[in-house]
């Protein structure tokens, strides 16, 4: 048994080339669904093409018969699965399933019965473990590529934005919270929303504890000469955005029945509400989100990469998800039902990603979420490459904090009054939760790698797993396929060119170390966490480049000083081993790199003071978590699987809808609710310079914020109806791009954006 699987192994590599080629180049007709005689003769084809790969490898005709038969039934098994394909994405996906899983069960096999010693076969299983974790979160990317590529037929909801006069058109709150921004960029933004073509909406803009009245007033002054446009200053108010965003429930116009979000840095087109509004139309309709798109993109190769690493997970993780209604809302420029936000709870305010938790609570609730697969507003990108890292630290993190306060609405099941959830979006939102450890795996991954070197060079009898020089190289061959893969998606779906769908990768690995440190920080710290960036005085230099990202520096010379010594004087396993080893340290080279890249390019003049001003910022400490967790979580990590035992905690009570005010008074006890920094106790206070990041004990009365309008009180809304990279040889890919709420307050009144006579 263990002797035959290399051989179709190999079989199965051999073939998966010319089919992932296939379909990257032919474009699908989208008509009609895949018959069961095209899977029949499919399967036939590839049958034939694996016996005479495997005679063409020396194989005796029995065994390359044995082995072209398991291939050919392979595809037939996934027939019911993948109707909506074409037959060059059942061959594709059903080969690299077969890559994975042969190669999963020889490494299995060969742990368990060549009995190496224990100490060996402790490693080696661990290891195992860990390539089993990254198969499965590989599946879930090669799911969304051949989605994408080979679907002949959609059945979700339209993914095009487009006008339909014949629909109502709601009346829309668009809500834009602001924290220390640039006054002259949030103005700017203002400006375009008041140009919007549509007749029934207002803005509010929620200043949620900028200290500087510099930074706020002068947006309050520009607020004050229109009516519908409300300017809101919250002092010491507690729930960072959220709880910003929660208060602004409270000064709503009455007739609100569509809330939407925009950030302070967009440029928002003028049909955005026209065309997406009246999808609201359909009652199930819960929330609709557009791509997140950015504007100063293309000024420097830095920047491009940027851009099209962002595009990833609209133009390829949404338009699946969306397939399985799975889609996630993703804040800005997005679009939810007043009454299902209310009758949710209103936003989380214990998660970071507070808007992808709502989704999630929406979906369970039995609403439909749905994605429009077009751009309506352009912000701005992170400006450096370590807010970059601050951005993507924050995604992570709050990702796995849903995914610990919700992993067993996931699992699956039965449809409940409680989760109300179909398997398709459960396995949506579970592989994507699961995706962020991709990264952390692939850190363990570099682990296994230097302690093989080490046993190489040294000749101990430390041996993680050594094994054929064939199945060595098969797997550095899997791991740049894989790579290839990922980068000729990008380029693909996002119309980036070569060069720029590489880089794009690139910034992938060069967020690994980030990303790895943010999964690991979510399983066992309950409170929010910041990721620490070194202050810079004046400008940049290659020292604070190298500070800024000292470990991965630090990972980037170990591997490569280890790779070129075991490539010299390991043989062919060497050589295998070195090659790993150097794709591993060129990754974690790539932070540095990009760091100096976006220092040095060339910006817009008024990105480029924003950008300076960046650098004279101080990051806020992260919480030291506690090493009796620390170590039970990392046990919990490798020996049951990352996620499904680590120490859940309670879901959070969501209060009822009937008293709103009540509820936002309501605070749990610290140690019942995440946040995003310990509590440290202040009062609620107008002063406005006072600390934004102190968190209150006691939840602070309306009277803290000040507003450029007078509201009146009005009813609740009436409810609605019932809505990586890792370790994994087969297959290398991005990784992601991914409450319980408290409502606050009964809306008020408002008017239309127009110009105060």
């Amino acid at each position: 048994m263990l002797d035959a699987l290399p051989p179709l192994l190999t079989v199965a590599a051999v073939l998966l080339v010319p089919a992932t080629v296939l379909l990257f180049l032919i474009r699908t007709p989208r008509a009609g669904s895949l018959s069961a005689g095209t899977v029949v003769l499919a399967a036939a084809l590839t049958a034939v093409a694996a016996v005479a790969v495997g005679l063409l490898l020396g194989q005796g005709a029995v065994r390359a018969t044995i082995g072209g038969i398991v291939l050919g039934a392979s595809l037939l098994a996934w027939l019911p699965a993948v109707r909506d394909w074409d037959v060059r994405g059942l061959v594709a996906w059903a080969l690299t399933i077969d890559v994975g899983l042969l190669y999963l069960t020889y490494v299995g096999l060969w742990t368990v019965t060549v009995h190496p010693g224990a100490w060996t076969t402790t490693l080696s299983g661990l290891l195992w473990l860990l390539e089993v974790f990254v198969f499965l979160i590989g599946v879930g990317y090669l799911w969304e590529m051949v989605d994408v590529l080979a679907r002949r037929r959609w059945r979700g909801w339209p993914v095009r934005g487009e006008y339909h006069p014949g629909w109502r058109r709601p009346f829309v709150s668009l809500h834009v919270p602001t924290h220390n921004e640039p006054p002259e960029m949030v103005i700017e933004t203002l400006q375009r929303m008041l140009e919007l073509d549509y007749d029934a909406y207002e803005i509010l803009v929620i200043d949620n504890n900028t200290d500087d009245p510099a930074l706020w007033r002068p947006v309050q002054d520009f607020c004050e000469q229109y009516d519908g446009l409300t300017f809101i200053h919250l002092t010491n108010w507690p729930g960072f955005k959220s709880g910003a965003l929660n208060y602004a429930l409270t000064r709503m116009n009455p007739l609100t029945e569509v809330v939407g979000i925009v950030d302070a840095d967009y440029h928002v087109a003028p049909d955005f509400l026209a065309h997406n509004a009246p999808l609201f139309t359909d009652e199930s309709v819960a929330f609709v989100q557009t791509p997140q798109d950015y504007r100063d993109w293309d000024v420097s190769p830095y920047f491009r990469r940027l851009y099209h690493s962002y595009g990833y997970f609209f133009d390829v993780s949404q338009v699946s998800r969306n397939e399985r209604n799975g889609a996630i809302f993703g804040g800005t420029m997005g679009l939810i039902r007043a009454s299902a936000l209310v009758r949710s709870g209103g936003w989380d305010e214990w998660c970071i990603t507070e808007d992808a938790e709502l989704s999630l609570r929406l979906l369970k609730m039995g609403y439909n979420g749905m994605h429009v697969d077009r751009s309506y507003g352009r912000g701005v990108m992170p400006l450096t490459f370590e807010t970059l890292k601050k951005q993507r630290f924050r995604w992570c993190f709050g990702g796995i904090q849903i995914l610990r306060m919700h992993w067993r609405s996931l699992l699956p099941g039965r449809r409940t009054e409680d989760n109300q959830m179909t398997l398709a979006q459960r396995w949506a939102y579970l592989v994507g939760g699961l995706q962020w450890f991709g990264d952390l795996a692939g850190a363990l991954f570099t682990f296994f790698l230097i302690s093989g070197a080490l046993d190489l060079l040294l000749g101990g009898g430390l041996v993680v797993r050594r094994l054929s020089g064939l199945l060595l190289f098969a797997t550095v061959a899997l791991v740049l396929f894989g790579a290839a893969r990922s980068i000729a998606l990008v380029r693909l779906r996002g119309g980036a060119s070569w060069h720029d769908a590489l880089g794009a990768f690139g910034l992938w690995l060069a967020l690994g170390v980030t990303v790895a440190r943010a999964s690991w920080l979510g399983l066992v710290s309950r409170e929010g966490t910041f990721l620490r960036t070194p202050k810079i005085k004046g400008q940049p230099r290659v020292r604070d480049v190298v500070r800024g990202n000292l470990v991965e520096s630090l990972a980037a010379a170990v591997c490569v000083v280890l790779a070129l010594v075991v490539g010299v004087s390991g043989g062919a396993t060497g050589v295998a081993l070195a090659a790993l080893l150097a794709f591993q340290g060129f990754g974690y080279a790539l932070a540095p790199i990009n760091s100096w890249a976006a220092i040095r390019s060339d910006l817009p003049a008024d990105l480029r003071r924003r950008r300076e001003r960046i650098w004279a910022w101080s990051a806020a400490a992260a919480p030291a978590a506690r090493r009796g967790g620390l170590v039970l979580a990392f046990s919990s990590v490798l020996l049951a699987g990352l996620v499904a035992i680590a120490a859940p905690v309670g879901s959070p009570d969501v209060p009822e809808v009937g008293d709103v005010h009540g509820a936002l008074e309501k605070k749990p006890r610290a140690e019942e609710e995440p946040s995003r920094e310990p509590s440290r106790g202040p009062e609620a206070t107008e002063d406005p310079a006072a600390d934004p990041t102190r968190a209150p004990e006691t939840t602070p009365t309306p009277a803290a914020a000040t507003a450029s309008t007078r509201p009146t009180q009005a009813a609740d809304p009436t409810p609605a109806t019932d809505p990586t990279r890792g370790a994994d040889p087969t297959q290398a890919a991005p990784t992601q791009p991914g409450s319980g709420g408290r409502p606050t307050d009964k809306p008020s009144n408002g008017g239309g954006p127009n110009k105060a006579q």
